[in-house]
């Protein structure tokens, strides 16, 4: 006589649990991540907290953040220093439909708007501050280059380290002037 196995019985579902742990845990191999702590958008109580993981590959500033080599002013200040680079930003992109007809009596858009124009002055009053540590402000917050990147392309044969070093330190004391040019300190740190 042959006995069959019967199939395994399935549990019944479990009812939504708001408070059920939604953590990912399957993340790709070459992930560069964070971990965050920020509201609760499923909270029924105004003012939890849950932890999440945020990708710090292409963004410099958020892993400096994350390894505890700048303060929250110094990255608030570099936020500050990033929305004013991408709203300077003269021609932002516009398609043309080829397939529609052209219309006379169409207005130009004002080319310099009011948030273009305040986001230029506060990069010219940034870039008088910092004088010649601009570029390097640029290099990392404007093209989102690593800090290590940039060292490696200006560091001469056999001197990667030292020039890793100096560019360090000149990061940080042009962090702490974009701190205190956009208003976020009021005085430098010891």
């Amino acid at each position: 006589m042959t006995t069959t196995a019967s199939p395994p019985r399935r549990r019944k579902a479990q009812p939504f649990n708001p408070a059920h742990d939604r953590q990912a845990r399957d993340l790709l191999r070459n992930a560069q991540v964070a971990a965050v702590e920020v509201d609760d958008p499923m909270a029924l109580d105004p003012g939890d907290k849950i932890v999440v993981l945020r990708s710090t590959r292409d963004d410099p500033l958020a892993e400096m953040l994350a390894r505890g080599q700048i303060t929250e002013c110094d990255f608030a200040a570099g936020r500050h220093w990033q929305r004013a680079y991408e709203g300077s930003e003269i021609g932002g992109v516009c398609g043309i439909d080829p397939t529609k007809e052209a219309v006379d009596g169409g207005r130009m858009k004002d080319p310099i708007s009011e948030r273009r124009d305040q986001a230029g002055r506060e990069l010219k009053l940034a870039r008088d501050k910092l004088k010649a540590s601009n570029w390097l402000v640029v290099a990392v917050l404007g093209t989102r280059k690593a800090l290590v990147d940039v060292a490696r392309e200006t560091a001469p044969p056999g001197g990667f380290e030292r020039v890793y070093k100096a560019l360090r330190l000149e990061f940080h004391a042009a962090l702490e002037t974009l701190a205190m040019v956009f208003g976020y300190t009021s005085k430098t740190r010891a």
